[in-house]
C-alpha cells in the first residue's frame, strides 16, 4: 500500500518531512514502526503504577513517549486543521476542559462509573484530536491508563485492525460518531465487548 495512501476516518498522513525513521516507505512499515514505540509508552504506564497526575502536560507527555521515536513533532498540539478534530487555536481550552471535567468526577457525586468516565475520556481525546497523528492511539491509552490506575479492567485493543479499513474499524468509527451526537452506548458496549470477563 502506498505510504501516503488515506484509511478512511484516519487523518491522512500529508508530511512525512518530520518522520525520523528514514527508511520507513510504507504505511505498514509506518504502522509496525509506531506500534513499538507506542509498546514503550504502554508498558512504562500499564505494568507498574507511578506517582501520575493526569493534565495537559502530561497528555503532550504520553503522546510524546508513544511517538518519540517516529515523529519529530511528538507531544506538540498541532497548529493547523485537518480533517478531523476542532479547530486547533480551541485545543488546549478544550483539553483544559476536559481535565476540569475528570478533576469534577473524582470530586463530585459519582454519576459516572470509573468505565463510563474512561469512555468520555477516550471520545473527547478523538474529537479534540490534538496532535497531528496518532489520536485515536493516545486516547486508547490515555483511556486505558485511567483504568488501570483505578483498578479496573482494561480492554484489549485490536490495533491492526483499527489501523486498516475493516468492519471492526467500521464498528469503532461509527461508536465515536455516535458518541458525537451524545450518544455513548455503542462506544460502552464496543469497549465493553474488548474486556476480558
Amino acid at each position: 500500500m502506498p505510504f501516503l495512501e488515506d484509511v478512511p476516518g484516519a487523518t491522512p498522513v500529508e508530511d512525512i518531512s518530520d518522520l525520523i525513521p528514514s527508511h520507513i516507505t510504507t504505511r505498514s512499515e509506518l504502522n509496525e514502526w509506531e506500534a513499538a514505540n507506542i509498546l514503550k509508552a504502554t508498558r512504562h504506564y500499564l505494568t507498574e503504577k507511578r506517582k501520575l497526575e493526569i493534565d495537559v502536560a502530561w497528555l503532550k507527555k504520553l503522546h510524546k513517549e508513544m511517538f518519540d521515536e517516529t515523529w519529530k513533532w511528538a507531544g506538540q498540539f498541532r497548529q493547523k486543521n485537518f480533517n478531523l478534530g476542532i479547530d486547533w487555536h480551541n485545543i488546549n481550552d478544550q483539553v483544559k476542559a476536559l481535565i476540569d471535567d475528570m478533576v469534577f468526577w473524582k470530586k463530585g457525586p459519582m454519576d459516572l462509573s470509573i468505565f463510563d468516565q474512561s469512555i468520555r475520556v477516550h471520545h473527547r481525546l478523538v474529537k479534540i484530536h490534538p496532535f497531528v497523528n496518532g489520536n485515536g492511539r493516545h486516547a486508547r491509552l490515555a483511556s486505558d491508563i485511567f483504568l488501570y490506575y483505578n483498578n479496573h479492567k482494561l480492554p484489549t485493543w485490536p490495533s491492526q485492525s483499527l489501523l486498516e479499513e475493516s468492519d471492526v474499524r467500521k464498528r469503532y468509527i461509527t461508536a465515536l460518531q455516535e458518541a458525537d451526537k451524545g450518544n455513548y452506548k455503542l462506544l460502552e458496549k464496543f469497549t465493553d465487548d474488548l474486556i476480558s470477563k
